[in-house]
């Protein structure tokens, strides 16, 4: 038996033998082409687009697929249409007097590596697409057939090196009962697909021939990020034991998704989603989310290579909202910073990107594109519920600055005549602890808080959670961070505006117990924990709940707060929930 370890992409448990796929197309030879044969290469690369998108057109339409492989099938075809893209490949053709599909593989592979090498793995993870995309259009040049697995209908697990987002889409349910992949990370749109279609799945497990024979019995623990290597018999009957729980879970979890989020005590409790992209807003409801807490919009940057217009953001907006039918929907401005993407629109590198010109500043150091979107989200103000929030707010007067565009927004609105949202709410983001400390301040300036405890916890520690030498220091449950969510919420309840919490601290079972204890009534967390937290609240009286956290308050280290509230919450729960 053996054990790997690597990034949980999909939960779940799979149990199957395994089955080994080596990814990817080779590299074309270079072959030069008279100068007669160039404009038939150039109407050769044509073609192969347009059936590249034509075979794009279909996977989006399929009937029966999920919303998220026709969004990022449809993303996909939109890429293909990239002038840029177009452009580059036919002066590799015409420059380099060289065949179509080495010009394809030359001008994409530098774009992958170029995603390769960025710092921020959501927008690194788009390499992917690239490499899903250069392979389609590939087949259609050199008219290689789809690779299709052996004929075998037996159950098993995939072992690839890497999966792009259409092979995953393509997979065969009742047969791939979940794969594994030396690379990939959770923020791919690969691992969007696995979530989606419910195909456990654990990426970034390094070189895995040497570990991973044919036909060895797998156990996939895609909430863990585990894979067992022919596992013991007993290691295997606990397994399925779990799987057998888990399943149950699912189903209780389910039945109860609908029913409101109300400790027995009386006390109600809002539970909204976080998301990425709009067909998520389906999962959310159907797990019983009161709306949208977090929308975040960064995807409209990635989806196309190009920076989105007005009209791209109010469609991204307008289609959440006919899908919430009356919920609320809160949309965070773009989060961008030197770290994240920020070259590819004009933001030069930085040698401290984490203390630099990103998210709020960002906005303001690009006023063209955070007035694009800003228009965008008034417009959609007149159609539906809509709240803007605005990310790492440090001040008063970042708060106020951005206010003041957004007024001059709806004035250049008003003044054309366009319909546009009047009233529509405004948050701050309390991710950085001077505005947590401030809270008093911001709270008369602002509609409503959310609290961003990933990164509050970052800062305020001085850990990148991201950082494997240091990673075991991110506690939220660090005392000094429980003081500063005291106090935001504190703040909050006295200037009566709303205080959600929405990074992870609020889908972990333990501490949707402390913060219920702090007085916390909003949480937003990732669709599939919407039914963990309204069971979690279901469970415990607000009574309870604020004697848990007192004591919590009271301990001096994480590792004590820790303990003591996973002990609170399995008496609560039961052992086998937690």
């Amino acid at each position: 038996m053996r054990i790997v370890k690597g990034i949980p992409v999909s939960p779940g448990i799979a149990i199957a033998p395994a089955h080994q796929r080596r990814t990817g197309t080779a590299m074309p030879a270079q072959r030069l082409v008279p100068h007669s044969q160039i404009e038939s290469e150039l109407e050769r690369f044509a073609e192969a687009l347009e059936a590249s998108r034509m075979e794009l057109s279909a996977m989006a339409d399929k009937s029966g697929l999920a919303d998220a492989v026709g969004s990022i099938a449809s993303s996909h075809r939109e890429f293909l249409r990239d002038p840029t893209l177009l452009r580059q490949v036919q002066e590799a053709i015409r420059n380099g007097r060289t065949s179509a599909e080495y010009a394809v593989a030359v001008v994409f592979r530098r774009w992958i590596e170029k995603f390769r090498a960025l710092d921020d793995e959501f927008f690194r993870q788009r390499h992917l697409d690239l490499i899903d995309l250069e392979q389609r259009v590939l087949r259609q040049l050199i008219a290689d057939e789809e690779r299709a697995d052996e004929a075998s209908t037996e159950p098993a697990i995939l072992v690839t090196q890497d999966l792009t987002p259409s092979e995953a889409a393509a997979l065969d349910k009742s047969r791939f009962l979940g794969f594994v992949t030396e690379l990939g990370g959770a923020t791919s749109h690969t691992a969007i697909i696995a979530k989606s279609l419910g195909i456990p799945a654990v990426c970034g497990l390094g070189p895995l021939a040497e570990v991973i024979p044919d036909d060895a019995t797998l156990i996939v623990d895609g909430a863990r990020g585990v894979v067992v290597v022919n596992p013991r018999a007993d290691v295997l009957a606990q397994y399925r034991e779990r799987q057998g729980r888990i399943e149950r879970r699912f189903r209780i979890l389910k039945r109860q998704a609908e029913l409101p989020a109300e400790t027995p005590d009386g006390w109600p409790v809002g539970v909204t989603a976080n998301i990425e992209f709009p067909f998520e807003v389906d999962q959310a409801l159907r797990n019983g989310a009161d709306g949208i807490g977090l929308y975040r919009t960064e995807f409209l940057y990635t989806e196309g290579a190009g920076v989105p217009n007005e009209e791209a953001h109010l469609e991204a907006y307008s289609l959440a909202l006919e899908r919430l039918q009356g919920r609320p929907l809160v949309v965070r401005t773009f989060d961008f910073g030197a770290d994240k993407f920020a070259a590819e629109v004009g933001i030069p590198a930085e040698p401290n990107p984490a203390l630099g010109s990103r998210s709020l500043r960002y906005s303001f150091a690009r006023p063209e594109l955070f007035r694009t979107q800003l228009r965008a989200l008034l417009r959609a103000g007149a159609q539906g519920r809509i709240s803007v929030m605005f990310p790492m707010v440090s001040s008063v007067t970042e708060l106020r600055r951005a206010r003041r565009i957004m007024d001059d927004v709806a004035e250049e609105l008003r003044r054309e005549h366009i319909p546009y949202g009047a009233k529509i709410p405004v948050g701050a983001m309390i991710e950085i602890p001077s505005a947590a400390v401030a809270s008093d301040l911001l709270a008369r300036e602002a509609d409503f808080f959310s609290i961003g405890t990933n990164d509050l916890t970052q800062y305020s520690l001085a850990v990148d959670r991201a950082n494997e030498r240091v990673a075991a220091l991110f506690r939220p449950s660090n005392p000094a961070i429980l003081r500063l969510l005291q106090t935001v919420q504190t703040e909050g309840a006295r200037a009566q505006i709303r205080v959600t919490v929405c990074g992870e601290m609020a889908a972990e079972q333990t501490y949707t117990v402390l913060l219920l204890g702090l007085g916390i009534r909003h949480f937003s967390v990732a669709p599939a924990a919407v039914p963990e937290v309204k069971r979690v609240v279901r469970s415990i009286t607000r009574r309870r709940a604020v004697e848990i956290t007192e004591v919590a308050l009271s301990l001096p280290t994480p590792e004590e707060v820790d303990a003591y509230l996973a002990e609170q919450t399995d008496q609560i729960l039961g052992a086998t929930w937690t």
